[in-house]
């Protein structure tokens, strides 16, 4: 063999070995460069929903501060103490609500984007909670209309309803709330798969 044909043989294993380091370096880079998305998508993912768990906790909060019942411009001056009240409620529960939209808004933005990259399986996994949001929702309003919006005529009518539902519509600011231990149940799942994206685990 010629030291021609080896110099020719090294070249092409050379080439060779070269294309593979080339290939393997790009793989390595796009399976780390997809790492760091999922890390990043799970991360914001994970705060947003400690975000939309606070916020709903605020809508349950027992306290009422004076500006959230703070009358609108629009609503006439001269009310009864008792109909003022009973629209100070209202408002301040409308609210609180208005303040929680953006956190779920911003949520279901994420759940979205990871549908489109990891499928839908944490949008279902999410479900659960929505489901308890919505029972927060239907209840309050329930609770509004039964108290403060409610004909004389509906008024029992609505108490009926809300007697066949948990009650839920306080805070009772520690970990023994009913509501609190439901919604943390669900949102464990949710925890545990995105720390597994993000290369964690409890």
């Amino acid at each position: 063999m010629t030291v021609k044909t080896l110099t020719d043989i090294a070249i092409a294993l050379a080439a060779v070995f070269g294309s593979f380091t080339a290939w393997k370096g790009l793989t390595i880079w796009r399976e780390q460069n997809v790492w760091q998305e999922d890390n990043n998508l799970a991360r914001r993912l994970l705060i947003a929903l400690y975000q939309y768990r606070d916020s709903i906790y605020s809508v349950r909060h027992p306290a009422m501060a004076v500006s959230e019942m703070e009358l609108d411009v629009g609503d006439p001056p001269d009310l009864p103490e008792d109909k003022k009240r009973s629209r100070g409620v209202i408002l301040a529960y409308s609210r609180r609500w208005e303040r929680h939209l953006p956190q779920r808004n911003e949520l279901d933005a994420l759940l979205i984007e990871a549908d489109a990259v990891w499928g839908k399986k944490l949008s279902e996994m999410a479900e659960p909670l929505k489901l308890l949001e919505h029972e927060l929702y239907a209840y309050i309003w329930l609770y509004l209309d039964a108290h403060f919006r409610g004909a004389p005529e509906l008024r029992a009518q609505f108490q009926k309803i809300l007697a066949s539902k948990r009650d839920i519509l306080y805070d009772t600011m520690d970990e023994e709330d009913e509501y609190r231990i439901d919604f943390n149940k669900k949102l464990a799942p949710l925890e545990d798969y995105l720390r597994t994206k993000m290369g964690r685990q409890r």
